[in-house]
């Protein structure tokens, strides 16, 4: 039974089928990562000065950094919680999301080879809504503060930024229906 079970992990459709979630995965990850924490540093952009950007550094100490001082990533999907931009669930499937990142990353090999180890298309749409979700917020930001946008009724919900629009795109030539949990 283990002969087969390898012998179907090793076959070319399914070796090109884990590259293909593989690369999806690591290409999630890199698309949430930035954000999240530079989003979220962005958020206290105050401008330029000599060439150099000004943050409003005593407030993203207070608001966000004071989350967890020693994490900007979590201390940022901390402050992304508090602004109702993702929920504590979806914070704990980013950690799940990143942990999973990291194996696939640094395990190439194995995921080819070991019939028990696979892509998690559950967390690779999660992945999806949690960049939605992300874009979703980002956009309002701009939405609400950019004055092109006023007296413009605007559907929140609808926003897809790039990202979304990338990986909603690359998750359907792998086959993976993000949407269908948000339905």
């Amino acid at each position: 039974m283990d002969a087969d079970r390898l012998s179907a992990k090793l076959a070319p459709e399914s070796i090109a089928t884990t590259l293909i979630h593989a690369g999806l995965f690591l290409t999630a990850y890199e698309l949430i990562k930035p954000q999240i924490i530079e989003g979220v540093r962005e958020f206290f952009w105050r401008g330029m000065k000599d060439g150099k950007a000004l943050y409003d550094e005593p407030a993203y100490a207070r608001h966000v950094r004071a989350f967890n001082p020693s994490n900007k990533y979590l201390a940022s999907c901390a402050w992304l919680v508090s602004m109702n931009a993702l929920t504590d669930d979806q914070v704990a499937t980013l950690g799940e999301i990143q942990k999973h990142r990291n194996e696939i990353a640094h395990e190439l090999p194995k995921l080819l080879v070991d019939p028990d180890f696979e892509v998690r298309t559950d967390l690779l749409a999660a992945a999806v809504e949690c960049v939605r979700c992300l874009g979703v917020f980002w956009g309002s930001i701009e939405a609400d503060t950019n004055p092109d946008f006023d007296g413009q009724e605007i559907d929140y919900d609808g926003i897809k930024s790039g990202s979304y629009l990338l990986m909603e795109y690359l998750a359907s030539i792998a086959g993976i229906d993000a949407r269908k949990d948000r339905q």
